[in-house]
Order: C-alpha cells, then sequence, then structure tokens
C-alpha cells in the first residue's frame, strides 16, 4: 500500500513519523509527538529530506521515499513459515524481558509453538525519569518498532502487550483496520493477548467476566479485531475499569503528553489532594496543605467536586492493593493467573515444534 504523510494528516502515523524522528534525528528534531502534521513536522521533515539528498517533489511531504528511508517500509512481503512470531511489548518502565506477555512468548517458545520476538521501545512516562520522552512519544516508538518487525517478518503473528505495551498493541490494530497502511497483514493476525490494558472496550472479554467501565485512555479496539483479542483484566485495576464517575480519563488525556518521574496514580492522587481537598478549583477547605504538583496539570479545570472525590477513593484502593501488577500470580482466570491462562489460549491454535 502506498503510504504518504502531509501536512494537516493527523493520527498515530503521524506520532510514528514524529518519534522517529525524534529518536533518530535529536539534533534539529525535538517534536512535540501529538499525531499533528502541523507546521514543525513539516520543517523537520524538510530539513531531514534536504540533509538526506532526496529528490522529492513536495518538500516537507513524508512521501515513501522518505519513509523507507526512515525505516517505514509498506510494501507488501512474501509468505513465510508457519510457526506464528509472537510480539510482545512490556509495561512502562519495563526491560523487554520483563513482564506477563514476555514470560507468555518465553513458555510457548520453549516448546516450538512460536518465535518469541519482544519489542523493544522506551516504555517511558509516569515513572520513567527520562526527561525527554513523554508516555505518548513512547507509545508512538513502540507502534513504529512494531510496524517494522511486522513488514519485515512474513506470516502469522501474535500480539501481546502489557499496560502501555498493551496500548501500543491496540494502535497497531488500527493501522491493520480496512484502508490503512497495515490492512494487508490483517488476516495474518492470529491471536491478541493483552494484561490490564488502558484500551479494554467496554463490556463482556472473549475470557467471560464483565469488568466495570473500560479502558483508561478512551480509545478501544477496533472492532474488527474484538474477536481475537482477550483482554485480562482483575477487579480494582484502574487502567482497564475507568467508570464515568471518575476523573481519570480526563487526567490520563493531560500525563501522556507529560515527563513524570512519578506514577500516573500517584500525580492524580497528589493534584486532588492539593487542588480539591485543600483548595483550588472550588476546593472547599482554601489554601490549607497545598502541594506541588506536575505542571501537566496546571491547566487542569471545571472538575466536578463528587467525582473528584470518587476518585481519590478508586486511585488510593489502586494504590493499596496495585492488582495491576498482579497477571502472573493472582488466580482469578478459572483458577489460573493470566500467564497461565494466557499460555492455554494460545496453545489452542499452536502446534509443538
Amino acid at each position: 500500500m502506498t503510504v504518504i504523510l502531509r501536512p494537516g494528516d493527523r493520527g498515530d502515523l503521524v506520532g510514528v513519523l514524529q518519534a522517529t524522528l525524534n529518536r533518530d534525528y535529536p539534533l534539529y528534531s525535538r517534536l512535540v509527538v501529538d499525531g499533528e502534521y502541523g507546521p514543525a513536522t513539516t520543517a523537520v521533515v524538510t530539513e531531514f529530506q534536504r540533509r538526506a539528498a532526496l529528490d522529492v517533489a513536495e518538500p516537507g511531504t513524508a512521501d515513501t521515499a522518505t519513509l523507507r528511508r526512515l525505516g517505514l517500509n509498506f510494501d507488501p512481503i512474501p509468505s513465510a513459515g508457519a510457526r506464528p512470531v509472537y510480539y510482545s511489548f512490556a509495561g512502562t518502565w519495563g526491560h523487554w524481558s520483563q513482564g506477563p506477555p514476555f514470560d507468555v512468548g518465553s513458555a510457548l517458545e520453549g516448546e516450538g509453538r512460536v518465535r518469541n520476538q519482544p519489542v523493544a521501545y522506551p516504555a517511558s512516562g509516569f515513572l520513567n525519569p527520562d526527561p525527554h520522552t513523554s508516555y505518548r512519544e513512547s507509545v508512538a516508538l513502540g507502534v513504529g518498532e512494531g510496524i517494522r518487525l511486522i513488514l519485515l517478518n512474513p506470516g502469522p503473528f501474535i500480539l501481546a502487550g502489557y499496560s502501555q505495551g498493551a496500548e501500543v498493541v491496540v494502535r497497531l490494530m488500527m493501522l491493520m483496520t480496512d484502508g490503512s497502511p497495515l490492512a494487508h497483514r490483517a488476516d495474518d493476525l492470529r491471536r491478541v493477548i493483552t494484561f490490564g490494558s488502558p484500551c479494554r472496550p467496554p463490556g463482556r472479554t472473549l475470557l467471560g467476566n464483565n469488568p466495570q467501565g473500560a479502558g483508561i485512555s478512551g480509545d478501544y479496539t477496533p472492532q474488527q479485531f474484538r474477536d481475537r483479542t482477550f483482554d485480562f483484566v482483575l477487579d480494582g485495576d484502574i487502567y482497564p475499569t475507568t467508570t464515568d464517575d471518575t476523573l481519570l480519563e480526563q487526567f490520563y488525556d493531560l500525563l501522556v503528553l507529560a515527563e513524570l518521574s512519578v506514577p500516573f496514580a500517584v500525580a492524580v492522587l497528589q493534584f486532588l489532594q492539593a487542588n480539591i481537598l485543600f483548595g483550588g478549583l472550588g476546593g472547599p477547605l482554601g489554601n490549607v496543605g497545598r502541594m506541588t504538583v506536575p505542571a501537566a496539570l496546571s491547566g487542569f479545570g471545571g472538575v466536578d467536586f463528587v467525582k473528584a472525590v470518587r476518585t481519590m477513593q478508586v486511585v488510593s484502593e489502586f494504590l493499596i492493593r496495585n492488582p495491576h501488577v498482579h497477571y502472573h500470580d493472582w488466580p482469578d482466570f478459572d483458577g489460573h493467573t493470566g500467564v497461565e491462562r494466557a499460555k492455554q489460549l494460545l496453545r489452542d491454535i499452536t502446534s509443538p515444534g
């Protein structure tokens, strides 16, 4: 499929372009990864084309030659062997060899069922003190590396992600929908496994349970792929079970752009304690006990007090139990842990080598 990105375009693929330029050409590319192909992105693309001596009809437009030079090649690939490639994406601040998705892939590769391919990307934001990479930019880099590997390796494949890695997986699926750049690979996607996904759609999961709420990001798994996506959700995990009676989705939209050195949940709780409970935004206790809060939240306004209190309750309970880190050891899925149940689901569609 011919892919061309132009000024005025918007979406995840523009974010991948921005993040790739920032990563590979930091001397002159310091773009905000917002998915908007505006004047700043146009200027950086133009400079990249000049330095790469690319002969382009429209400088500033990321044509096929420009995208290929950046490693974003969307040309069809030949068919390959039968053993599926298993792409695993770690969660925030996780190494590629850590977390539930890697544990599943490592075990299945040991049985000769898959080719385990962990995907290296920053996994930054919230916990990671990297001053240059926001959560959103990290996700975009994960999507970019996922695109590269999916286009490099023909044949069937499986996607698996935990937390931020699950969002990367969902955004890759968005690029496989009809008419999108990776649509020609959609039929090769055999199964999808997510743990604690910020992009879980509302309603019953394929595992049979019906968790409350939906993913905190507000962007959900495309309908086209929901019949092959198994979302593992533990009760009390705020990332896949955000409800409308809290402010979590609004906080998420702000904090994904920030370069924070505190966890998401702690940042939310600090802000609410400082600005809702003790003053500001209509808080009832004046200016008593105000705290320093992340700059990314300085413009947060128009807050419903009841929702703010409910948000503090939910976040406090989350921090006490923290179910988000227990997909490997809590037997909440038919008496099995999330990792064990995921291995069973993938054994159903693979054969030992």
